[in-house]
């Protein structure tokens, strides 16, 4: 009684899980990403923020053994965060860089060549789109903040871009002998 009980459960079990959509990889990844997370580091090591993630999301993440050798120390505190997005501050912090290689994470000392290629790419359209001439680093060098911030004035100068300038109320202290005569001195 009990066996066929145990059986029938086993098999409706079997029945409702073959009815349910598989998950790829990517859609996994993804809800890993935005998953919000919450925590403080304090001089901790990279290796140790990592498993800290990797235990919070269930993110598979690879350190390089050079970045692992060195394991530089970041201080990050996060609350009501995505997980994409502390890592991002990891990176950032340690001065690494993250790709996705085989379903993981991999972070390393320098970045790959195809995300400088794709990242330079894609800087050279939106210049050629706003017609301004920019000089990106050579080879395989990355693209800096300085890099990008010097190509945002570029183009804000090219485009004129002005920033809204909105009227407020006139403020003035008035003159010198006014504000003598409000505090009672001549």
């Amino acid at each position: 009684m009990i066996r066929r009980m145990v059986l029938r459960l086993a098999l409706l079990a079997l029945v409702c899980s073959c009815g349910a959509r598989a998950q790829s990889w990517e859609e996994r990844m993804w809800r890993q990403m935005n998953k919000k997370v919450a925590f403080e580091l304090v001089d901790s090591k990279l290796s140790e923020a990592c498993d800290l993630m990797a235990s919070l999301t269930g993110l598979n993440i690879i350190l390089s053994p050079k970045v692992r050798q060195n394991d530089p120390t970041l201080t990050l505190r996060v609350r009501d965060m995505d997980a994409g997005t502390a890592l991002k501050w990891f990176t950032e912090l340690t001065d690494t860089f993250a790709e996705l290689v085989d379903q993981a994470i991999y972070i390393t000392d320098k970045p790959s060549e195809r995300a400088v290629d794709e990242e330079k790419e894609s800087i050279m359209k939106l210049a050629a789109r706003h017609g301004v001439v920019v000089e990106l680093p050579p080879g395989n060098m990355p693209v800096t903040n300085e890099d990008a911030i010097k190509i945002a004035l570029q183009i804000m100068e090219k485009e004129a871009i002005k920033v809204q300038d909105f009227p407020g109320p006139d403020v003035s202290l008035g003159t010198a002998a006014s504000i003598g005569a409000a505090f009672g001195k001549p």
